[in-house]
C-alpha cells in the first residue's frame, strides 16, 4: 500500500509544488519519489496485500513488476531533459498507471490505469517538436485510443458473459471468448505485437530517445502485469489459439522487420515486438507469473542500457553507422550497449539467455511445441541484425566519425543539453547536421551511475539466474497451476489397461476426464499439485478398446480442456485392467476384468481353482464376476484357453466381520451359463438363507450333497474337484425337499 501512497502522494503534490520550486528540485524531488516507491516494493516481498475491496493487490507478481516500471522512470529521468517541470512529474504519472496496472484484478480499474499512464506517453512522445515528434504523437495517440476503445467493448463483452468485473471470473460461450479476443488486442496495442504494431517503429524513432527508453522498459511490463492476471493457464482452452497467432506473427514480423533497418531506434523497435513475442510465450505455462518478470526484468536492464547509450549520443535519430568504433571512442558507452545487445540476443551465459530458455519451457510444458521451434527459429534470425550491430560497435572508427564526435560534443558544450529539437540546419555551426545537433542525455555521474548499476546487477542475473526466479516466485499462490496431462505423450501407443493419465492441476480441485468425448471419470488434485487416474478402473466400456484415443481433461463446467492423443492396441496376451495389482477388494465378491484378443476364450483361475471361462467382446474386453472368497491374499491368474499358466495379479480380501444382517436375494455370481470348466473349480453367489444345500449329479444318479452355511458377508461358495464329464448342481435352501425347484441349477462340462 504504501508504493500506491508514495506515488499518488508524490504525483498530487508535486504537480501544485512544481510551479513553486526549481525545476531541478523538482527533478530531484520526483526521483526520491520513485526511488522511495522502489524501496516500499521491496518491504515485505513475498507478501500480498490487498485493499479496496478486492480491487487493489499487491502480490509479488505487482510487486516485481512495479520495480521494473521504476527503473524504466529512473533511467528516463537520470537521462531526460529538465528545462520543463513538466517532464518528471508526466513520468512520475505513467508509473503511477503502470503501477495500478500491475496491481489490480479488476477490468475497470485497468482501463483507468490504462489511461492514466497513456496520457502522459501521448504527450512524452510529442516532447522533441519537430515533424517527426508531431507523427510520432499523434500516430500514438490515435492508435492507443483505438485501443482503449476496443479493451472497453472487450470488458463489455466479458461481463456480459461472467457477469463480473474480476479477471478470472468463470465463463463460456462465443460471447466470452470474442470479450477475451477484443482485450488481447488492446493489449497486443499496448505491446507492439503484431498485427497491432504499426505504431512502434515510427514512435520509437520520433520521441526522444529517452523517452523510447521509458516506452521500451515500463509500458511492456505493465501491459503483460495485466495479461498475466486475465490470460491465466486455467482458461488456456479459450484464449491460446489467439494469442499463439500474435506470438507467431510477432516473432515472425519483428526479426524479419529489422533486417532492412538503417537506424538504431527503428532497429530496436523491431527487436521489442519480436520480443514482445517471445515474451507472450510465458503465459501458456503454470509458472508464468514468475518467468515473465524475470523476462521483463532481464530485457528492462539490457534495452535499457541500449537506449540510454543511445540518448547519450543523441536524442533523435541515431544511424547505425554512428554506432561504428563506439567502443574505441567511448569505451563505457560502448561496453554498456554491447553487453545490452548480447543479453537481448539471449547468447549464454547471459542473463537473457535464461530469460528466453524460461519462457520457452513454459510454452513447451504447454504442448505449444511449434510456437517454440518458430521462436527458436526467429531467435537465429535476429542473430543476425545483433551482431551485425555488435561488431559495428568494436570495430575500428573512420575518421569522419571522429570528426562528428569532436564536432558534436563542440556543439553540446555551446548550446547545452535541452528538450529542443536541434539547431535548424542552416544555422548550424560548422556543417553540422540536425541529427548530430540534436541536444544529447545527461552524462553526469548519476546517470553514469545508474548505467553502471544495470551492467552491474544484468552481469549478477547472468551469473546467479535462480536468484531472480526465486524472488519472483516467492508468495505466488498454487492458483496459478494450469491444468495439463502430462503423461501419456501425445503420439505413443500404448497396451490396452496398462497405463494411467497423469497431471497436473490446483490442488483440491476435481477435474473431469473425457475419451473421444464420452465421460471417463472424475479426479481429485492431491496436495502436490498432481492427479492421476488408471484408465482401466473406468466404467467406460470403451476406455480399453483398442485404436485411437483423445484423452481430455477439464476443470468443472468447462466446454473444452488440455488434451492428447494417443494409440491403444490389446495385448498380445491375455491381461487383467481390473482391480489393480495389491489392491482391497470386497468380502462380499467383486469384478475381475481384463483385455483379450476379440473373441478369445479366456479362462480365470483363483488360487489355482477355476472361476470359469469367458470370451473377449469385439472391443478385446471380458469380465467376470468373481462370488465371495476366503479372507487373505487371493491370486488370480487369466490364462488363454487351455493353456497352463497366464498373467497374475494378487488381491487382498478383507475378513468379512460378523453380525451384519443378511437381506440380499439368492443370486450366482459365477458360471451362470454352465459351460466349460478346468478342475478343480469355485461358484458361489449371495443370499439371505442361514445355509444352502448343494446336490451334485452325474446324468440321474446323486453323486454329492453339501450344506453351506452362509458367511458373515453374506456369501455362499463350493468348491469342487469332481473327474471329467458332465455334471449338474442344484442349490435350494438348507431344508427344503429335492423335489421342489431348485434355486438354481448349473450343468458343467469338466475336463
Amino acid at each position: 500500500m504504501l508504493t500506491l501512497y508514495m506515488l499518488v502522494g508524490f504525483a498530487t503534490v508535486l504537480s501544485l509544488l512544481a510551479f513553486i520550486i526549481s525545476r531541478e528540485a523538482n527533478r530531484i524531488v520526483t526521483l526520491a519519489g520513485l526511488v522511495l516507491a522502489g524501496l516500499f516494493c521491496v518491504v515485505g516481498w513475498g507478501q500480498t496485500v490487498e485493499a479496496f475491496g478486492g480491487l487493489y493487490r499487491f502480490d509479488t507478481l505487482a510487486r516485481g513488476l512495479t520495480l521494473v516500471a521504476i527503473l524504466g522512470g529512473l533511467w528516463a529521468l537520470l537521462l531526460g531533459p529538465a528545462r520543463k517541470f513538466e517532464f518528471p512529474l508526466l513520468v512520475l504519472f505513467a508509473v503511477t498507471g503502470m503501477h495500478i496496472m500491475a496491481s489490480s484484478p479488476n477490468l475497470v480499474v485497468l482501463v483507468i490505469a490504462l489511461e492514466v499512464f497513456s496520457l502522459p506517453l501521448y504527450v512524452l512522445a510529442t516532447w522533441q517538436r519537430d515533424e517527426k515528434g508531431f507523427e510520432a504523437g499523434l500516430k500514438y495517440f490515435l492508435l492507443g485510443a483505438l485501443g482503449a476503445a476496443i479493451f472497453l467493448y472487450g470488458i463489455a463483452l466479458y461481463f456480459g458473459a461472467t457477469g463480473s468485473f474480476m479477471v478470472g471470473a468463470p465463463g463460456s460461450g462465443p460471447l466470452y471468448v470474442a470479450g477475451l479476443f477484443l482485450i488481447m488486442a488492446a493489449f497486443a496495442f499496448k505491446t507492439a505485437m503484431v498485427p497491432f504494431q504499426w505504431w512502434s517503429p515510427d514512435v520509437y524513432q520520433g520521441s526522444p530517445t529517452v523517452v523510447t527508453l521509458f516506452m521500451a522498459t515500463a509500458v511492456k511490463a505493465a501491459a503483460f502485469a495485466a495479461m498475466l492476471r486475465i490470460f491465466t493457464p486455467e482458461g488456456l482452452e479459450a484464449w491460446g489459439v489467439g494469442m499463439a497467432v500474435l506470438i507467431a506473427l510477432s516473432t515472425l514480423f519483428g526479426n524479419l522487420g529489422a533486417l532492412t533497418q538503417t537506424e538504431a531506434k527503428r532497429l530496436f523497435a523491431y527487436s521489442s515486438i519480436a520480443n514482445a513475442g517471445y515474451i507472450g510465450l510465458g503465459l501458456f505455462g503454470p509458472t508464468g507469473q514468475a518467468t515473465i518478470p524475470f523476462y521483463l526484468l532481464t530485457y528492462g536492464l539490457a534495452t535499457g542500457l541500449i537506449f540510454a547509450v543511445l540518448s547519450m549520443l543523441s536524442n533523435q535519430d541515431v544511424p547505425l553507422e554512428r554506432l561504428r568504433g563506439l567502443w574505441y571512442r567511448k569505451p563505457l558507452l560502448g561496453g554498456a550497449m554491447g553487453l545490452g545487445i548480447l543479453s537481448v540476443l539471449g547468447l549464454p551465459p547471459l542473463a537473457g539467455f535464461w530469460a528466453k530458455y524460461l519462457v520457452f519451457q513454459e510454452a513447451a510444458r504447454a504442448g505449444f511445441y511449434g510456437l517454440v521451434v518458430l521462436a527458436l527459429v526467429t531467435s537465429a534470425i535476429g542473430a543476425y541484425y545483433y551482431l551485425k550491430t555488435f561488431f559495428l560497435i568494436f570495430s575500428k572508427p573512420t575518421p569522419v566519425q571522429e570528426a562528428e564526435d569532436r564536432e558534436a560534443e563542440a556543439a553540446l558544450t555551446q548550446f547545452g543539453s535541452s528538450e529542443a529539437p536541434g539547431i535548424p540546419v542552416a544555422a548550424a555551426p560548422m556543417g553540422l547536421t540536425q541529427g548530430l545537433m540534436a541536444p544529447a542525455a545527461r552524462t553526469g555521474t548519476p546517470a553514469l551511475g545508474l548505467l553502471l548499476g544495470a551492467i552491474g546487477l544484468l552481469g549478477l542475473l547472468s551469473v546467479l539466474p535462480g536468484l531472480g526466479l526465486r524472488a519472483f516466485s516467492a508468495g505466488l499462490s498454487p492458483a496459478v497451476a494450469a491444468v495439463s496431462i502430462t503423461a501419456p505423450s501425445g503420439g505413443a501407443t500404448l497396451i490396452a489397461g496398462s497405463y494411467t493419465l497423469q497431471g497436473t492441476g490446483k490442488p483440491g480441485e476435481t477435474l473431469e476426464l473425457f475419451d473421444n468425448g464420452n465421460p471417463l471419470g472424475v479426479v481429485t488434485v492431491g496436495p502436490d499439485g498432481r492427479w492421476n487416474f488408471p484408465v482401466a478402473t473406468s466404467a467406460l466400456p470403451s476406455a480399453l478398446a483398442a485404436g485411437a484415443h483423445t484423452y481430455e481433461v477439464r476443470r468443472a463446467g468447462q466446454a473444452t480442456g488440455v488434451s492428447t492423443n494417443v494409440n491403444v492396441t490389446l495385448p498380445a496376451e491375455p491381461a487383467f485392467t481390473s482391480p489393480l495389482e495389491g489392491a482391497t477388494v470386497a468380502a462380499t465378491g467383486f469384478t475381475l476384468q481384463g483385455t483379450a484378443r476379440p473373441g478369445q476364450v479366456v479362462e480365470i483361475f483363483e488360487d489355482g481353482a477355476s472361476l470359469g471361462r469367458v470370451t473377449a467382446d469385439a472391443n478385446g474386453q471380458w469380465s467376470l464376476n468373481v462370488p465371495p472368497p476366503p479372507g487373505g491374499t487371493r491370486v488370480y491368474e487369466v490364462r488363454p484357453e487351455g493353456a497352463a499358466s497366464g498373467a497374475r495379479i494378487s488381491l487382498v480380501v478383507p475378513e468379512a466381520q460378523a453380525g451384519a444382517i443378511c437381506s440380499q436375494s439368492f443370486a450366482l455370481s459365477n458360471l451362470q451359463a454352465g459351460g466349460t470348466v478346468s478342475r478343480p473349480f469355485r461358484f458361489g453367489g449371495v443370499g439371505s438363507a442361514s445355509s444352502y444345500t448343494v446336490l451334485v449329479r452325474r446324468g440321474d444318479r446323486i453323486i454329492g450333497r453339501k450344506d453351506i452355511p452362509l458367511s458373515a458377508a453374506c456369501g455362499w461358495s463350493y468348491f469342487s474337484d469332481p473327474g471329467p464329464g458332465e455334471i449338474t448342481y442344484e442349490v435350494r435352501e438348507t431344508g427344503k425337499l429335492e423335489t421342489e425347484p431348485p434355486l438354481t441349477t448349473i450343468t458343467l462340462q469338466v475336463q
